[in-house]
């Protein structure tokens, strides 16, 4: 991405696929990027009325694309053509992207810019046989592994190279959260929407599901997907998973599903090593026309030890530092890089453990109390402090933290995030508690 006008291209053609026709023409026609710093990222709309509805509604979603795209958190701000104070000369209009092609969406996942090293040549070896039909044992194809070891590019990759070589291929991929979502609206819809869901996986020739441990313990996903599953491996058609942890070790997996599951190849991708980390380092900072030092990629892949994703944007961060704000490509600009990108380079559910800890002892409560029905105000006031903590921290989705909190749903945990922000800005005590827990997360609590 070498422009503002990139950045939101790409984001603008995420935002059509996450929404409908409808939707992302009345809302985000006419939004035109203006600037980009380390730190902010600016658009601008014609109006003050379609500012607040996307500030209202679709302001999370921006963000968390936003954030894939660059490889970094940013703040966000929309300002409106009407609330500008000076006559400005009329801008350029922003070209209209069309929602791209299913076979376009994350082309930059292929096989050829994975680095391969010890931690994860077995996995890509598999990915490729998938992906080339050289290898029908390998169905399903289950990969395991950490947050940020390269699971997802992975599956990406197969589907890429797949439907390249044969575009006409059916091939889906999805989250197995959203294979939740679309089962739940399509019950509610009726007969005739859950017949076209059924015929939408059912006909499928490749099936690839990233996380599919989130169907665990959802009754009537598990019962959807067992037969989904059955279909499509009778019919020899592909399926590929990916996961946190081998089928064994999630618990709330019925036990027909873990069995097939393990019918295939299971293989698990580790943290790279030394030697695979400064390749990848080297790789992303090309990809981005940026010259790094020998001395400033060993600082980096020294202290970036589990988690490619943070690797991959520790160095869009120091493209932005040394882009954006002209800072010197060194060893002080890295570590200020480094520091933004990382919550003290921990995979998320240790992460999680550590926020649930903190907040606990801060507030004089158990983490018990926290992910439990326990509703007096002190616990209330310290729930609501973890959900904005993890929130901020993680960048996982409202959907994922409220299943840490009992399985709330993702509503419930936006309004808490929402109002501890507003109760931050009228209260500098509640703002400086929150800053210290968040303090004491990244130092090792």
């Amino acid at each position: 991405m070498n422009s503002v006008q990139d950045v939101w291209n790409a984001v603008y053609q995420r935002l059509c696929d996450a929404y409908n026709p409808t939707a992302a023409s009345t809302w985000f026609t006419g939004v035109r990027p203006v600037s980009m710093t380390s730190t902010t990222f600016t658009l601008e709309v014609p109006s003050s009325f379609q500012k607040e509805i996307l500030l209202n509604r679709f302001s999370d979603t921006i963000l968390a694309i936003l954030t894939e795209v660059i490889g970094f958190p940013v703040e966000l701000q929309i300002q409106s053509e009407e609330e500008q104070e000076e006559e400005e000369p009329e801008p350029e209009p922003t070209p209209e992207v069309d929602p791209p092609e299913p076979t376009l969406t994350h082309s930059d996942y292929t096989f050829e810019n994975f680095i391969v090293g010890s931690s994860n040549k077995l996995a890509e070896a598999a990915c490729r046989a998938v992906a080339n039909h050289t290898e029908d044992s390998f169905n399903p194809l289950f990969i395991y592994g950490a947050s940020g070891l390269g699971k997802t590019h992975l599956i990406l990759a197969i589907r890429n190279s797949v439907l390249r070589r044969d575009p006409s291929m059916k091939v889906l991929y999805l989250k197995g959260d959203e294979f939740t979502n679309e089962m739940v609206e399509a019950i509610s819809m009726g007969v005739s929407a859950r017949r076209a869901f059924r015929e939408k996986y059912r006909y499928l020739d490749m099936l690839l599901i990233d996380d599919i441990q989130f169907i665990g313990g959802k009754e009537s996903t598990q019962e959807e997907f067992f037969h989904t599953f059955n279909t499509l491996y009778e019919g020899r058609r592909q399926i590929v998973l990916t996961s946190d942890r081998p089928p064994k070790e999630i618990k709330t997996l019925e036990e027909r599903l873990r069995t097939r599951f393990e019918w295939g190849l299971i293989t698990d991708v580790k943290p790279p090593d030394l030697e695979t980390r400064i390749a990848i380092i080297n790789r992303k900072a090309e990809n981005l026309g940026l010259a790094i030092p020998p001395e400033v990629a060993d600082y980096m892949a020294q202290r970036i030890k589990n988690n490619i994703r943070q690797l991959e944007g520790a160095v869009k961060k120091l493209k932005a530092l040394y882009s954006l704000d002209k800072m010197p490509l060194d060893q002080n600009t890295a570590s200020i890089a480094i520091r933004d990108v990382l919550s003290e380079n921990v995979t998320v559910p240790v992460l999680i453990d550590r926020v649930l800890k903190e907040v606990a002892g801060y507030y004089t409560v158990t983490v018990e109390d926290l992910t439990g029905k326990k509703r007096t105000s002190q616990v209330a006031q310290a729930r609501q402090v973890a959900i904005y903590i993890i929130h901020e921290m993680t960048g996982i989705s409202f959907q994922r933290i409220g299943e840490v909190f009992g399985g709330k749903h993702h509503t419930t945990i936006m309004y808490s995030c929402t109002k501890t922000q507003e109760e931050m800005e009228a209260s500098e005590n509640l703002k400086r508690d929150i800053e210290e827990i968040m303090m004491a997360v990244r130092s090792g609590g």
